[in-house]
């Protein structure tokens, strides 16, 4: 019979953590975790309060459209989003503001003609008459550009107009030379060979007019398709966005509760067995 010792069997839950010690320990060290969150809470409340404020404001504009092929969103947001038109419009309102207190965004709308358009300032009413300004400054420079590209099309278009008013005129006075010859005293063949003419001539005005009248409304599609910037809703109401006391007070209380958890735990941990 060997004497040696069997080894003790090893209890199920050895290595487990004890939920009871743990929670045993997060209630002597409450004090520690009530603390810590409470401060996380007050520095959220008063970073809240001593913080400025901002502002935003929205609105909704639809691009100039000059050509179908191409999109305009990118080079706007562009230009919604530079210091030049944030800075030509509190020079043209007089406003003693810096131009980086204020914070234009522009956002593309996919598959759409449209943007959204943003400002935050510190001050409500200040920040709702900057954007309105600043719109008024994109609008018209991006008609502007809609107009210079509009124009050589109406030119264009009032040209072909002109000649499918002379192209009728010109029909008139055929049909008119055509019943005098009929009138006319000619031998058969004087008549056979104006009627050819006259015919060919004929045929080579109403080409004209087709290629015309096609020219004419392709050109009123493409006006047609054409319409200018415009803003679709007006600026909204000045909305707080910072700070946000509830919502940061919440945040804190959760960051702060968790953080006096984890610092209780360690403490215990580095205290040793003894002092557990």
């Amino acid at each position: 019979m060997n004497g040696s010792l069997s080894p003790e069997p090893t209890l199920p839950y050895q290595d487990e953590i004890d939920l009871r010690e743990i929670l045993l320990v997060l209630w002597r060290q409450r004090w520690l975790i009530i603390l810590i969150t409470l401060a996380a809470v007050l520095i959220s409340v008063l970073a809240g309060i001593i913080l400025p404020p901002a502002y935003r404001v929205e609105a909704l504009i639809e691009l100039e459209r000059v050509d179908t092929r191409t999109s305009q969103q990118n080079e706007a947001k562009a230009i919604l989003e530079s210091q030049t038109l944030l800075t030509s419009a509190l020079e043209q309102m007089a406003i003693p503001a810096d131009p980086r207190s204020f914070k234009a965004r522009g956002e593309v709308i996919k598959d759409t003609e449209y943007l959204r358009f943003s400002l935050e300032g510190q001050d409500a009413r200040q920040v709702t008459n900057v954007a309105a300004k600043m719109l008024t400054l994109f609008i018209e420079q991006r008609n502007k550009v809609y107009e210079e590209h509009r124009a050589p099309l109406e030119k264009e278009l009032h040209k072909i107009s002109r000649d499918l008013e002379q192209s009728s005129t010109d029909r008139e006075k055929i049909n008119e030379l055509i019943a005098v010859l009929e009138k006319a005293p000619l031998n058969e063949v004087e008549q056979k060979l104006y009627a050819l003419q006259l015919a060919q001539l004929q045929g080579i005005q109403a080409q004209e007019k087709v290629g015309l009248t096609g020219q004419y409304l392709s050109l009123q599609d493409k006006l047609a398709a054409m319409h200018p910037a415009k803003i679709v809703d007006d600026l909204s109401e000045p909305e707080k966005v910072r700070p946000r006391l509830l919502l940061n007070a919440a945040v804190a209380l959760v960051l702060g509760l968790m953080a006096g958890i984890f610092l209780a735990l360690g403490r215990n941990w580095l205290a040793g067995p003894s002092q557990k």
